[in-house]
């Protein structure tokens, strides 16, 4: 059986798509799994992984449309299926599973918006369940394709001897081994106003210098792609003893993970860097507003999720709408949430990984 799957945005997404992955490929015979991304950090954490056997990675979102047409149409007829994994309820990932023709096309029929994005392509389909994380949601997929109670995997990521060394080399350059190291994700995706999930980065520092004084042992490693650089520098210059705080910079998702491995603990927002901690299995401090912990906590790692849990969140739902304070509160779900009670997770955290 050959099967075409079909790309997603976010790095995030498409790391919970792995645990069906690897139980797809190890519950049926014969399986061949061709995976299609269309960013370099969505290639980049599928790199390496045994469970895909052709990772294809081509610009669709940077080329005219016809330019991305005729490169999907040479993959036309070479699939029995595909997969839009969970979540894609968009139009053009719809239109990219239709167009590679397959007998087969498996997704979700969606609660909200399903209509409008064309999500009748499919032809094989399961309905979603607000009640699901996104890991199971993906795992109902593969069961439409004969997989019988397939075991429950963490996400998957696979680090590369020579990346760990590299992150080695950059803790030896930056004296940092033998330190207690604490990593950071002030950003999001911004995309379709995703920025509003962003817990205030004044925050951020203000819990940098909670952390910092309650141990010598602490030093902050603060995350991010090149675009949240202003958002690492303000949480440095917000704290004194700016020196036990250092600003992570890489030229990949790659680098980045390997410096991550040597995290005690990741405080995040609900971003990739979340899930990617939660696939190298660090303790996870979550930090949640409008989106849905029940969706997307961390997967099979120690976390905490520190959340108002007001009456009108989570108000997120999987659409192609962006994204919008529904209750007209400016987002009060992160902004009143305290230093203080993401402090407290992490001491809770803290004491449960010793």
């Amino acid at each position: 059986m050959k099967i075409g799957i079909i790309p997603l945005y976010g790095i995030g997404d498409t790391l919970l798509t792995t645990p069906a992955l690897r139980a797809l490929k190890e519950s049926l015979k014969n399986v061949e799994i061709t995976y299609f991304t269309f960013s370099p950090g969505t290639f980049e954490v599928l790199k390496y992984n045994p469970y895909v056997d052709h990772l294809i990675y081509y610009p669709f979102l940077k080329v005219s449309k016809v330019k991305a047409l005729k490169f999907l149409l040479q993959y036309r007829g070479k699939f029995d299926v595909t997969i839009n994994f969970y979540p894609s309820n968009r139009v053009h990932y719809n239109v990219f599973a239709f167009l590679l023709g397959a007998r087969e096309r498996v997704g979700h029929y969606y609660l909200k918006s399903n209509l409008m994005s064309l999500n009748f392509l499919k032809n094989v389909t399961v309905k979603e369940d607000e009640h699901l994380h996104v890991v199971e949601e993906n795992y109902k997929l593969i069961e439409l394709l004969g997989v019988r109670s397939p075991q429950l995997y963490p996400l998957q990521y696979f680090l590369q001897d020579e990346e760990i060394e590299y992150a080695d080399s950059f803790l030896s350059k930056n004296r940092l081994h033998g330190k207690i190291l604490i990593g950071f994700h002030p950003g999001t995706s911004p995309l379709k106003n995703h920025e509003k999930r962003r817990w205030p980065v004044e925050y951020f520092g203000e819990l940098a210098r909670l952390i910092i004084e309650s141990s010598q042992d602490f030093h902050i490693m603060v995350f991010g792609g090149k675009d949240e650089e202003d958002l690492k520098l303000k949480i440095i210059k917000m704290n004194a003893d700016s020196g036990r705080i250092t600003a992570v910079t890489t030229n990949s998702i790659r680098e980045t993970a390997a410096i991550m491995k040597y995290c005690k603990i990741f405080v995040s927002n609900d971003s990739g860097l979340m899930h990617l901690a939660a696939a190298l299995n660090i303790p996870v401090v979550a930090i949640f507003g409008p989106t849905n912990p029940a969706w997307v906590k961390p997967w099979m790692t120690k976390h905490k999720v520190v959340s108002l849990k007001l009456p009108c969140s989570p108000c997120f739902y999987y659409s192609p709408k962006p994204l919008k304070c529904v209750a007209n509160l400016d987002f009060k779900c992160l902004k009143a949430l305290t230093p203080g009670s993401v402090f407290n997770a992490f001491q809770e955290l803290l004491e449960e990984t010793i």
